[in-house]
């Protein structure tokens, strides 16, 4: 069920490496060895967002895809324009102006307010369509993506970000230790609500709140806040990560956290026998609107 990405630097360094090769040779080569590369790579894991479902690994497919018929069109033009015709002459290219790309409002405001698709129903979203309503300008994610991120560029990274992730379903290995995660992953998983919220709560080093009774999209069950230290240090953790929890099968934290001092707000409820967990997280430097509309997004969740 485990899915992955290559990285964009991987995929920018494959094209400078492929492009610096002689510049005569076939374009349809350099595309393919690109792919390949791509396709080479899909072991690598992503930072934040901790989520992966099928609408994402299709739309950063599509983009490395794009990236390979980029490759396609400068190795192109790099043997066209490198042709004298036999005649020992010199092409000399015509400058043309760039354009320079400008935002335009809606861009710079991210996603409208209203209704928004965050899930579709599909087997990677928990098998049922959920929507929230965004509150107000500044907010970005793809639709039926899993993830709403404050802002285009930090989403929940330090030191102020904001941003929202699932609903995660199913079942959940709570680690022991969320920086030694490998050696304290439960032999059993946390198959209910009040045994997730009791992992979650004696999970070293988190500093849980304690529980209380909430609803999430008319459905039952339990709200509490943890914390990231502030004094974390990741690189002394398994792999670097600081990791919350993993899902059947994945090896590795499937919810991971993106620095010291992260706060998660999380709400565990049943969804008819299915355990669900929308979690949104913010720093004590978060501006307190963020914060505020991020609460009312989850909150205003519906599952349909």
């Amino acid at each position: 069920m485990t899915d992955f990405k290559a990285s964009d630097r991987d995929v920018s360094r494959a094209i400078r490496s492929w492009l610096h090769e002689d510049r005569h040779e076939d374009a349809s080569r350099v595309a393919g060895a690109v792919l390949d590369h791509v396709e080479a790579t899909q072991g690598r894991r992503a930072t934040w967002p901790a989520w992966r479902t099928p609408i994402m690994n299709r739309f950063i497919t599509y983009g490395l895809v794009a990236a390979a018929l980029v490759v396609v069109v400068i190795a192109g033009s790099q043997l066209l324009g490198s042709s004298d015709g036999g005649l020992g002459g010199q092409t000399t290219p015509t400058a043309t102006p760039t354009p320079t790309a400008t935002a335009s409002p809606t861009q710079a405001a991210g996603l409208p307010e209203g209704p928004f698709a965050l899930t579709d129903g599909s087997v990677g979203s928990g098998g049922v369509p959920a929507t929230v309503t965004i509150p107000g300008p500044g907010w970005y994610g793809e639709p039926n993506g899993g993830v709403l991120c404050k802002g285009e560029d930090e989403c929940a990274d330090p030191p102020d970000g904001a941003g929202m992730i699932g609903p995660w379903f199913g079942e959940f290995y709570v680690y022991g230790d969320p920086c030694e995660w490998s050696t304290t992953t439960p032999d059993e998983p946390a198959t209910t609500v009040d045994e997730l919220v009791a992992a979650l709560t004696n999970q070293a080093s988190r500093n849980a709140s304690a529980p209380v009774d909430v609803t999430l999209g008319g459905y039952e069950g339990k709200f509490i806040t943890l914390h990231v230290p502030d004094e974390a240090d990741f690189t002394t953790c398994d792999e670097d990560y600081f990791g919350s929890w993993a899902l059947p099968g994945e090896a590795s934290p499937s919810r991971y956290h993106q620095g010291p001092g992260q706060i998660d707000l999380l709400w565990i409820v049943d969804r008819d026998g299915v355990l669900t967990v929308m979690d949104a997280s913010h720093y004590d430097q978060t501006p307190a609107n963020d914060v505020d509309e991020l609460r009312a997004i989850v909150e205003s969740m519906t599952f349909e």
